[in-house]
């Protein structure tokens, strides 16, 4: 099965992109040792958007028929034993950080974020007429 030139020309984008943002990324990582909280509250949902595009990257190409249907056994194994470490990894993280969170909050008791916190308002979304 041959692949147009176009399809082999976004593949190698994409490369040549994600070896960019990857450089980027680890020649800033020094940057935030010492960055303050909006710094890096902006470099974590940088790297967050980073992460989601590619996991959607990843989700497409494992979608695509064209790429399924010749790509080796190998490396699939490959995919999913580094996708699989890093969903534990994050899910282990996430529930880290939000169970030490929840601890910081406890001991905050006096710390009264509710006006900064957006109140949930339901709204009657059902239609103004019946049939």
């Amino acid at each position: 099965m041959a692949f147009s030139q176009a399809f082999v020309r976004s593949m190698q984008e994409w490369v040549g992109e994600q070896k960019k943002i990857l450089e980027l990324a680890k020649k800033n990582m020094e940057n935030f040792k010492n960055a303050d909280r909006l710094t890096l509250l902006i470099a974590s949902r940088t790297a967050c958007q980073h992460i989601s595009r590619t996991i959607k990257g990843f989700e497409n190409w494992l979608q695509n028929p064209a790429i399924i249907t010749v790509m080796p056994k190998e490396m699939l194994q490959e995919i999913h034993e580094k996708i699989w470490k890093i969903m534990i990894d994050l899910i282990e993280f996430d529930a880290k950080h939000t169970g030490d969170f929840l601890e910081f909050l406890k001991d905050k008791d006096k710390l009264d974020i509710s006006s900064l916190l957006i109140k949930e308002e339901k709204e009657d979304r059902s239609p103004p007429y019946s049939l």
